[in-house]
């Protein structure tokens, strides 16, 4: 298994005006721009978003059904991402996106580079801006419904990204945070459906971000929790490649190697 948090990954970069149009005339259901407009003023407001400096997260992750907790570690910064994750009996998984490779590295499977949708979803993940640039990763929205998500009253937003792949984002319509969404993540074993709940947020550097999130698949539980956030500039020697990956990719070798 890899360690992948749910991160909001589509969003439309919107104008003011905007904010003024939370709810369609007639009672309709509000539009996907008005939602995720008022998402990232939820959060913190765009200016904050666009100036959010580079991160190391440390926290953990606790599976109830088997009595298990794995400690997690993430750097993230400028698109890229590189992330260390313990999982006792198994060993150390490690991920990541140097702003050119998605990769992955763990004990069963060894070092891979990753494809397709896995790739295209890691790019996401490791891109704190995702919000602001629809052009990098949203074809269209479309406002479902309104639904329950985490005990709250929420409006559920369909994605279709350029790639073709669709997922569900639920927004809160009281606060117009995000609080959880459905999503198939690309793996080793192929797709599996994730449903997440954002049950809690913090504020860090003046944005609101997941502090404990609730995710279900294969009729597991997984509930990952933020411990602290550093707000600090990464090194790029720290999101890399490292050398097993670039060992797969001669163009990505230092020199040397």
């Amino acid at each position: 298994m890899t360690l992948q948090r749910f991160t909001l990954l589509a969003a439309l970069a919107v104008t003011p005006s905007f904010l003024a149009a939370q709810a369609a005339p007639g009672g309709t259901l509000p539009s996907p721009e008005s939602i995720v407009a008022r998402y990232i003023e939820a959060i913190g407001g765009r200016a904050a978003v666009e100036h959010f400096p580079s991160r190391w997260e440390r926290g953990h992750v606790e599976i109830p059904a088997q009595g298990l907790t794995l400690s997690w570690e993430s750097l993230s910064g400028g698109g890229r991402l590189a992330t260390r994750s313990e999982l006792p009996g198994f060993g150390t998984i490690r991920t990541g996106y140097d702003g050119v490779v998605a990769w992955s590295i763990n004990p069963a499977a060894g070092p891979a580079i990753l494809e397709g949708n896995a790739a295209l979803q890691m790019r996401q993940s490791a891109d704190h801006l995702s919000a602001l640039h629809p052009d990098r990763y949203v074809a269209s929205m479309q406002t479902i419904e309104e639904t329950d998500c985490a005990g709250a009253r929420c409006y559920r937003v369909r994605v279709t990204t350029p790639w073709g792949e669709s997922y569900d984002e639920l927004f809160d319509k009281e606060t117009g945070l995000l609080r959880g969404g459905v999503r198939r993540q690309t793996g080793p074993q192929g797709d599996i459906e994730v449903t997440s709940e954002i049950v809690e947020y913090r504020t860090v550097a003046g944005v609101r971000l997941p502090r404990v999130t609730r995710a279900r698949m294969l009729g597991m539980e997984m509930v990952t929790t933020v411990d602290s956030t550093d707000v600090r500039a990464i090194p790029d020697s720290a999101l890399a490649a490292p050398p097993e990956i670039r060992a797969l990719r001669p163009d990505q070798r230092s020199p040397g190697e």
